[in-house]
């Protein structure tokens, strides 16, 4: 299975409610790697490693809203390159 990965950056009443801890709860449960961070222009950054269909889950998963309470307005990923990392986290 071939690993990709991609930096996502989410807009929205995306922190505050949230949303980096369910992101990780969701990340963990869907066997990603990478992390969540608060920005500080009120977006949040997501770095995901996974495979191709993983990670088209994860944006499924934006497009209909994320976790509850979050408000995603928008957001835009991109591919990078793969990080070396074994688990998923939230940073500070």
């Amino acid at each position: 299975m071939a690993t990709k990965g991609m930096t996502i950056y989410v807009y929205g009443r995306v922190q505050g409610v949230g949303f980096r801890y369910q992101t990780y709860c969701w990340a963990k449960k869907n066997k990603l790697v990478g992390y969540v961070r608060n920005m500080d222009d009120g977006s949040v950054k997501i770095v995901a490693c996974s495979s191709d269909e993983q990670l088209k889950k994860l944006t499924h998963w934006l497009e209909q809203g994320g976790p509850p309470g979050a408000k995603v307005e928008h957001f835009k990923s991109q591919l990078c390159e793969v990080e070396e990392m074994t688990d998923f986290s939230i940073r500070h």
